[in-house]
């Protein structure tokens, strides 16, 4: 009876570490899929092109630019001028 108490007590104890581990995991899967779709939409000539000039149209605009500013402010770093330009 004590022995079934005690891997009730430890099956509960370790869910919410299987969980975060699958969160974790699931982020890794994640990032890994979008690096490789970036990767091969960045190696499309006509998409590159396309998502450069649509990057230098939403810096022209002074208070896109300003959000851009604060929100790399605010997730911990200021980002050097010339990588917002």
């Amino acid at each position: 009876m004590v022995r079934l108490q005690a891997e009730a007590v430890v099956a509960a104890a370790s869910q919410p570490i299987l969980i975060q581990v699958a969160q974790e995991s699931a982020m890794k899967d994640m990032t890994a899929r979008f690096q490789a779709m970036s990767e091969r939409l960045m190696s499309d000539p006509e998409i590159r092109r396309s998502a450069e000039e649509m990057q230098q149209k939403l810096m022209s605009d002074p208070e896109t630019r300003q959000l851009l500013e604060e929100l790399m402010r605010r997730l911990g770093g200021t980002p050097p001028a010339d990588e917002l330009n």
